[in-house]
């Protein structure tokens, strides 16, 4: 079983890692790309990059959803602190199995139904890169997905480990 615990943290760690490069390239790729229209825009008499309209829109799910990720993975996305401080022992573990099943489910549908989502908007296309309008809601499915694995593996940890090896997001210590 120790193997097992062991699969689920390294699979965790790695989506975290993912996620944590998602931001960083997708972060520098909208700042790069919003600084350069603006840039052009004021240099330019034509009003900017064209695709620089739609390239962020592409981008910023991604963005977002991988903050999602790295979020459930530290306890921090649909959160109930309050209940668990005033919770002890199996009490309390009880509630944190019952929510993280609740977000589990919830993120898994999420996924399925973006999924069908983007299958109808995938007929769309942008008008300028002629992507399909799918993107943002394939990300979103993905993003689902990778929030049910870290929350099962973030449940896992503290089954196995105890409560005091629970992951708990503090603002000063938040980095990526």
């Amino acid at each position: 079983m120790s193997r097992f615990y062991q699969a689920v943290d390294m699979v965790a760690g790695i989506i975290v890692t993912f996620s944590r490069l998602v931001i960083i390239v997708s972060g520098i790729a909208l700042t790069v790309v919003t600084t350069t229209n603006v840039i052009v825009r004021y240099v330019s008499a034509g009003g900017g990059l064209s695709f620089a309209q739609e390239l962020p829109m592409l981008i910023f799910p991604w963005f977002i959803i991988a903050g999602i990720v790295i979020a459930a993975h530290a306890g921090g996305h649909m959160s109930v602190e309050w209940l668990y401080d005033k919770l002890e022992g199996s009490a309390r573990m009880t509630a944190l199995v019952v929510a993280n099943a609740i977000s589990v489910g919830a993120f898994l549908i999420l996924a399925y139904q973006a999924t069908v989502v983007a299958e109808i908007a995938g007929a769309e296309h942008s008008p300028v890169l002629h992507l399909p309008n799918s993107i943002g809601y394939y990300s979103l499915s993905i993003g689902a997905i990778l929030v049910s694995i870290v929350t099962i593996a973030a449940t896992a940890r503290v089954l196995r480990l105890g409560w005091d090896h629970r992951l708990e997001i503090k603002p000063e210590e938040i980095a990526l």
